[in-house]
């Protein structure tokens, strides 16, 4: 039997996910979180959750969190997650650039379309990313390290001790002089550095503010992805 198409719904009013469980039907499943932190905690426990959905719907405006994702990097870290097309739930005026600059097109009915009719705006969407997709990320220097990293040949000293660099960029302070020193005169300690935080990643469900991973991406879930590709 196909598989029914998984499709991802992240809004928080849940008539809203009532109104699109009803749209879809039988037709595909729909797969609901209250805001994206929600998501990203189950992609901890779930590395290939993101990459499963067949398409994104979110919400505008997310009043507990107090989040307009307009303004806000999530869609860029859903996109380096290896999301498929991300749609707005309409809320509110939005201009075509704000679409453009983080969303792949926005959905009028905000209750819900059938699954006809969202298939075929997921199907427009791969027509136009034949050759492009998934290499959009949070961070550029993110993007140009991941790159470097899956290069044939490179060995997990160089490895490390890129991005021990990328991190020491983006730090500041004492922070910055003590990563350059692991990423330019002390390697050993540096693998360890990167080590330790991997394991806190993995072990820690809540990110402490001291954690140096908040150096190599913003969301902790790609955090752990770079760090496992250096080091493994």
């Amino acid at each position: 039997m196909k598989e029914k198409p998984v499709i991802c719904l992240i809004d928080e009013d849940e008539n809203v996910k009532a109104g699109w469980a009803r749209a879809l039907g039988s037709e595909a499943r729909l797969i609901y979180f209250q805001d994206h932190l929600e998501l990203f905690n189950q992609a901890t426990r779930d590395s290939g959750l993101i990459q499963s959905f067949s398409c994104m719907i979110v919400g505008r405006f997310f009043k507990h969190i107090n989040l307009d994702l307009v303004t806000s990097s999530v869609t860029d870290t859903l996109k380096a997650s290896g999301a498929g097309p991300i749609f707005l739930n309409w809320q509110g005026y939005i201009t075509k650039d704000e679409v453009h600059a983080k969303f792949d097109g926005k959905l009028f009915h905000r209750y819900g379309v059938k699954w006809q009719t969202l298939r075929l705006r997921i199907q427009k969407f791969e027509k136009s990313q034949k050759t492009f997709r998934k290499t959009k990320i949070n961070d550029e220097h993110s993007g140009f390290l991941e790159s470097r990293l899956r290069h044939e040949g490179v060995s997990k000293p160089e490895k490390c001790s890129e991005l021990l660099k990328l991190m020491a960029r983006k730090a500041t302070g004492p922070h910055k002089e003590k990563i350059e020193y692991y990423a330019y005169q002390d390697q050993k300690t540096g693998v360890q550095l990167l080590e330790a935080i991997y394991n806190r990643l993995l072990t820690d469900k809540d990110r402490p503010t001291t954690c140096p991973s908040k150096y190599i991406n913003s969301s902790p879930v790609i955090a752990q992805r770079i760090l496992h590709e250096t080091l493994y």
